[in-house]
């Protein structure tokens, strides 16, 4: 008996030799999308005298991302994934798992009705799952597999009178005799593990395990203090989420730009998510089946305090750190991050001051469909009464070296929110136009009328078109107190003829394949308080009868 022992013992041991070590995978550096990808690059340091080991990712990669890397003095025999059977204790939360945790105790089972039975506990069952079908075997089908039960609803109890089967769930209470009760019990679970083959141990040497992996994302947002009438003050901050991995010391690098990554929604097969079938019908898909993670970008909301004395809500996070730039995308570092799996982080940027000028819009839509048929009269008769959107801004100068990457800002004057929008990306050198609220003391009026029509003129493609000359008139007055600089964006279809006061024309390169060119008109226009203007247009359109 003794020898028997002995000789399990030695079975075990040689088996954990021939299954290899367990290596940390240590994550060295994430890059952040803001689509909920991360590029994760992290390193593993084979154990010494080991050839074979195991490793786990820190999450699961997608396809075609997935590589390991090494020196020439390394030699990679083989990289298994494969799911190994560990057992794991777990804590009893309910009377059966007790139950199962103290197999071979002396205990009093209570059942309905106060009923006792004192016994001891011998058996209990284990929980089975129903095993997949193999459908790629010879003979048989998916229907050839028994109906298992999931759940162990037996155990087995011993008597003075004999053994005795039941149901643990009809056990009510326990009360256990002569000693304590054990309170975990073991449980036989599956893991992930990546088995690593070398041709011979890799001592002092480093592995890198780079991959594309969902679960991790960066929100940048901003906030712009106007209070100054001429140096704007532009602070920025990240947050990231993280459901991938515990980040330790990690170096992140946050991405402006948007990477074409054609297989980002499809799971690479060496993270064992799917099966063979479950992988070919992603290919055709596009995306795996555990689908798009993905959430809106949340809202900055500030409550001011009505004290009196306002607060100091303007953050001062220095400059901007110095980024790089690979082909079209900017990198942001930020060193040495702390960041557990489940836990948001909020990452201060920078703060730099700007040259601003406050900016009145007023954009005027084109009333040509793309079926070039004019709509703008049942517009103005839908609309009759209605005042037309002007628009109070603040137009910024980006003046640091980094650029500015699309995200809600929050515009605040004197320690009060003013208005929240989306700051567009704005390069180093470039200037973007952040709304702040609408400008509801500066009224705005504008009409269209058809003063020509030349009928058939033209036949496009089988269709006819008249050419039709419009006229347009603007009225704008500011009803502040303060001047107002308006510029006035208007959009058309034809050929501009007339403008006063004269416009800056622009030719758009949308609506290539229509009849008529588009062109968007400028006005920059200064109104003194209390001032009235007024401006006039005039193009000619063809228009599909």
């Amino acid at each position: 008996m003794k020898k028997n022992v002995i000789l399990f013992v030695i079975l075990l041991v040689f088996a954990s030799l021939l299954q290899g070590s367990t290596v940390a995978v240590q994550v060295k550096e994430v890059t952040l999308f803001k689509n909920g990808l991360g590029y994760f690059v992290c390193e593993v340091t084979p154990p010494d005298n080991e050839a074979s080991f195991n490793i786990t990712p820190a999450a699961a990669a997608t396809h075609g991302t997935f590589w390991l890397s090494y020196s020439d003095d390394v030699k990679l025999q083989s990289l298994i994934a494969r799911k190994t059977e560990f057992e794991e204790k777990i804590q009893a939360v309910n009377i059966p798992e007790l139950l199962k945790a103290n197999v071979g105790k002396k205990v009093w089972l209570v059942f309905d009705k106060d009923e006792r039975v004192k016994c001891t506990i011998k058996y209990f069952a284990e929980d089975r799952v129903r095993p997949q079908p193999d459908v790629y075997a010879v003979g048989g089908g998916s229907n050839d597999h028994p109906n298992y039960r999931q759940n162990g609803d037996l155990m087995i109890i011993e008597k003075d009178s004999g053994e005795m089967c039941l149901n643990p769930s009809s056990v009510k209470r326990v009360e256990f005799i002569g000693e304590a009760a054990e309170k975990t019990y073991t449980e036989k679970v599956k893991r992930y593990q990546l088995e690593v083959k070398l041709a011979s141990p890799a001592s002092g040497q480093k592995l890198i395990l780079s991959q594309l992996s969902k679960g991790i994302t960066w929100a940048p947002s901003y906030i712009v203090d106007i209070t100054d009438p001429e140096k704007a003050l532009i602070s920025a901050k990240a947050e990231i989420i993280n459901e991938a991995c515990d980040l330790n010391d990690v170096t992140v690098q946050l991405v402006t730009g948007y990477p074409h990554l054609q297989f980002a929604n499809i799971v690479s097969p060496m993270s064992l998510k799917e099966n063979l079938a479950q992988f070919l019908s992603s290919l055709v898909r596009g995306e795996s089946e555990r689908g798009n993670v993905s959430g809106p970008m949340s809202n900055i909301m500030y409550q001011a305090d009505r004290s009196g004395v306002m607060p100091e809500v303007m953050p001062a996070y220095g400059v901007a750190a110095t980024g790089k730039t690979a082909e079209d995308l900017f990198f942001y570092p930020i060193e040495k991050i702390q960041l557990a799996k489940g836990e948001v982080g909020y990452f201060p940027l920078f703060t730099e001051s700007v040259s601003y000028k406050h900016i009145y819009k007023w954009d005027i839509p084109d009333y040509l469909n793309k079926e070039d048929r004019y709509g703008q009269r049942r517009r103005g008769e839908q609309s009759k009464g209605t005042e037309e959107e002007v628009w109070h801004c603040v137009r910024l100068e980006n003046t640091s070296k980094i650029p500015w990457t699309t995200a809600p800002a929050q515009t605040i004057k004197d320690g009060l929110i003013i208005g929240q929008d989306t700051l567009n990306y704005t390069p180093s050198e470039g200037k973007s136009t952040l709304r702040i609220t609408q400008a509801i003391n500066v009224k705005a009026e504008q009409v269209e009328m058809e003063i020509d029509r030349k009928r058939e003129a033209a036949r496009f493609y089988g269709s006819s078109y008249d050419l039709v000359t419009v006229e347009g008139k603007l009225a704008v007055t500011n009803m502040q107190f303060k001047a107002a600089m308006l510029e006035i964006t208007k959009n058309i279809s034809g050929e501009i003829k007339t403008s006063e006061p004269e416009a800056a024309v622009e030719k758009l390169a949308k609506g290539l394949k229509q009849m008529n060119t588009s062109l968007k008109l400028t006005w920059t226009i200064d109104l003194e308080p209390g001032e009235h203007k007024e401006l006039e247009y005039t193009y000619e359109v063809y228009v599909r009868r």
